[in-house]
Formats: structure tokens, sequence, C-alpha cells
């Protein structure tokens, strides 16, 4: 990815790292000393794109879901899985410190909340919850919303954000429900799962994020339900270039 014409760049510093799960990172980032504006200004959803400086000469530009939300935590951040042959992911996971100043591009994205949905569903897989937690959050602390989010991971140990979701689950009772597909002993989600349990919530619009073929079957399964294809949003609304 290059850098847009007339962007300007931003320069954030490394707050704190997390580790989330193996091979899960979260980067909490806030705005470099210096900085004129105290905090990073973005919604629900969005993503950033950071410049690392990877290659001596020639700097590459890789864009990553927040998973923060505005309203409820401090800072912005990005959650990172570390993929083999991944030059921003590498990078990030052998040089990356906390103190340490990155140049990024200001947070964008289209994959954000619809105001006026009355609930929402969510479908997650992976690494694809990153900007779902983000919405999740941002729902419930800003309104009244039910939500209903169905994720899918292998096993707790590589699922990001499972003990945090299940503390959201108990802190909203009756307006929450966490459906956890741990995949290596369940098996993958199927399409008679996804009708069930969009049948069993109103909610306008869903929100599907995760592998191709994942969100591929949950999208063909929510149209055969009876969805119109307006009331589905993927992360192709606003997904990053890339996520390496």
């Amino acid at each position: 990815m290059s850098r847009p014409a007339g962007v300007p760049l931003i320069h954030v510093s490394i707050d704190r790292i997390v580790e989330e799960g193996k091979d899960v990172k979260t980067f909490v980032l806030e705005p470099a000393p210096g900085s004129a504006d105290k905090r990073l200004a973005y919604r629900a959803g969005q993503f950033l794109t950071l410049r690392l400086p990877v290659g001596a000469d020639r700097p590459v530009m890789r864009s990553y879901s927040i998973s923060t939300c505005p309203v409820s935590d401090p800072r912005l951040a990005v959650t990172v899985r570390d993929t083999p042959g991944g030059a921003g992911s590498n990078w990030l996971y052998e040089k990356a410190v906390p103190g340490m100043t990155l140049e990024a591009l200001p947070p964008t994205g289209q994959f954000t909340l619809d105001e006026s949905d009355s609930g929402i569903l969510l479908f997650a897989a992976g690494l694809g919850i990153t900007p779902l937690y983000s919405l999740c959050k941002y729902a419930l602390a800003t309104s009244g919303r039910t939500v209903r989010l169905h994720y899918s991971g292998r096993d707790r140990a590589t699922t990001p954000f499972v003990g945090a979701l299940e503390d959201l689950e108990r802190a909203h009772r009756g307006r929450m429900r966490l459906d956890l597909r741990l995949t290596g002993a369940e098996g993958r989600l199927d399409a008679e799962t996804v009708r069930d349990v969009a049948a069993s919530m109103h909610a306008p619009t869903a929100y599907v994020c995760g592998p191709p073929g994942y969100q591929a079957m949950v999208v063909d399964a929510l149209l055969a339900a009876g969805r119109p294809p307006s009331s589905i949003r993927t992360e192709s609304s606003g997904r990053p270039p890339r996520t390496r």
C-alpha cells in the first residue's frame, strides 16, 4: 500500500503491548510527545495504517483493525496476529517496544455502526473479532441496544478477547449474548446455525468479519434466510488493504 496523496502522516507512540493469546498482541497507542492532539480520534470499527521501517530504504504501509472503543477505552489500540512471512507483523513482533514512535495515517474505514440500529448481530471468526469487539463495546456503551455476537475460534488459547467478552456479557446481562464456538472441539460454523442465530433476534443489520471462506458462508446463509443484501455489512466495506 502506498501513502495516499495529500493525506498527512501523524505520529503515534506505543504506550504498551498486551499479549492476547498465542501469536496475538495488542499495541496500545497514544499521540507522540509534542503532538498537538492529546487523543487519537477514530470511530469504532475503523482501522489504522502504520508506516513501518521494515527496510532501511523503503518503509512499508500496513493496516490493522482497531480493537478499542472511542468511548470506553482511554487509548486507541490495534490487535495484530504474527503471520509467517508477514513483513509488517513480523517487524512489530520483533522490533516494536513501548515508548517507540511510529508514523501512521489517520484512522479511517466505513465498517462502522448504523446508529439507527435497535439491535446488532455480529459474526466473527479468528482475528475478525477485532473490529467487531470495538463495535460491540461501542454499542453497549452508547445506547440501550441489544447485541448478539457469534464468535468462532479454534480454542481458548488462540482466540483473542474471550475473557473480556465474557465479562461484557455478565456486565450487560439481558442486553448482550455471546455464542462462543471452539471449532477444534465443535467443528466449524454451518449455514443452519447462522440461520438459527439470525432468526433469534430482531437486528436490522448483521456485521460479518472473518476469513474469506467463513465470511462467504455466513453472508450466503443470511441471504438464503431472506435478509436483503443492504442489511449485511462485511469487513470489505472498510477492509484494510493489507493486514500482514
